[in-house]
């Protein structure tokens, strides 16, 4: 079966207090974490983590992974190192985003910013991180953040029986261009938790004008 989470920051003692999480030491937070992840996960499982895995060193992070039942695929976040990092840590997988099909047949993009719905007209639902308190579902996007999943990974099954809202803001608008005197157009109206998707967003299309300027 496939599961998901994202979010977990190992080994970051500011998250407990930032967060608010339930935890006295980084090392009771990483045992629980890891204890949680084992009773749900087999080694026959998939589990998806959807960015920000663990802020402490190399050694540690190898040690804390290798305890981790499963077939371990990263979708890349803001605190997460390089591929080839991630992959010595332990990680099976490394991906930046991912598309992935829902057993219903829905197509799902797995990243780990949200973006608005409104830049997601290619898919049926998004599965995120990022966002550590706030909703499980917002518009056509599910937030597999352990910190709102009680620290667990979250099941296929129970994500395809979740309803999903309507747009969280319904005038939504995200247009963004480049103009030929390389002047950034943007008009937005989004929720502001969608707004280091929008960025993400912005950049790439600063990059595609880079790299059209660049081959012509």
């Amino acid at each position: 079966m496939d599961f998901f989470t994202s979010d977990i920051h190992f080994g970051h003692r500011n998250v407990i207090r930032f967060c608010n999480r339930p935890f006295k030491t980084v090392k009771e937070m990483n045992e629980e974490i890891i204890r949680k992840w084992n009773s749900h996960i087999s080694d026959k499982d998939r589990v998806f983590v959807i960015g920000d895995v663990f802020l402490c060193d190399l050694d540690d992070a190898k040690e804390i992974i290798s305890r981790l039942n499963g077939y371990k695929i990263l979708v890349k976040g803001n605190h997460d190192r390089s591929k080839k990092t991630m992959l010595a840590a332990g990680f099976d997988e490394f991906h930046l985003t991912l598309d992935y099909e829902m057993p219903d047949g829905r197509k799902v993009l797995l990243k780990h910013y949200p973006i608005p719905d409104c830049l997601l007209e290619d898919y049926d639902l998004m599965i995120h991180g990022h966002i550590h308190v706030a909703e499980k579902i917002s518009g056509k996007k599910i937030n597999v953040s352990c910190d709102i999943w009680n620290f667990s990974p979250v099941s296929i099954g129970e994500i395809a029986s979740l309803c999903v809202s309507e747009p969280r803001v319904l005038d939504e608008i995200c247009n963004v261009s480049v103009s030929e005197d390389k002047i950034l157009n943007i008009h937005a109206n989004i929720h502001m938790t969608d707004f280091a998707g929008l960025t993400d967003y912005v950049y790439s299309v600063m990059r595609d004008k880079w790299k059209e300027e660049n081959e012509s």
